[in-house]
């Protein structure tokens, strides 16, 4: 399958001028940054492609979740390339399965946000992983109407259309 861009692909940036990105100060070590809430304590895992840490910020009604970050500066899901992507995944899901066993949530979600109008505040690509209990309210979303088949079809096929006709990633 052809993907719809290639990871040379130029996304515009949305970190302010001297940005100072907090988990690429976490991924050197250095801790240099000094608005960085990053501790060397929130750190869970590390390997060449990723980290994994705890979040500065939590959400009630228990607080901590895990990030899951490149150790490498992308700013976007669009960013990334294949391996890392695929290693974020699987750290991700190792995250969750970890979270499970550790503080027994009901269960565990998974997000993440690129670019301000998807709510990324951020400006390095980063996956949430967060516990989740039963009637939580965290991120609850009442069904929406169902989509008209008509709808679901045309926009499959606007998506399939973009897919087999973009330039291949490398």
């Amino acid at each position: 399958m052809q993907q719809p861009g290639t990871v040379d692909e130029v996304w515009p940036s949305h970190a302010p001028e001297n940005y100072q990105c907090p988990f690429c100060d976490m991924a050197s070590g250095e801790f240099a940054f000094p608005d960085n809430l990053c501790e060397p304590g929130d750190l869970v895992y590390s390997d060449e492609l990723v980290l994994a840490f705890i979040a500065s910020h939590g959400f009630d009604p228990e607080p901590g979740h895990v990030l899951v970050t490149p150790r490498e500066h992308f700013e976007l899901l669009y960013e990334l390339p294949d391996d890392v992507a695929a290693r974020l995944m699987i750290v991700t899901r190792d995250m969750a399965v970890a979270i499970k066993r550790a503080w027994h949530p009901d269960g565990v979600t998974t997000r993440q946000h690129n670019e301000p109008a998807g709510s990324q505040h951020v400006w390095h690509y980063h996956q949430h992983v967060l516990p989740r209990w039963n009637n939580d309210g965290l991120y609850f979303t009442p069904k929406r109407p169902i989509v008209d088949p008509a709808v679901r079809a045309r926009k499959a096929a606007e998506l399939r259309a973009v897919l087999e006709g973009g330039p291949t990633r490398h």
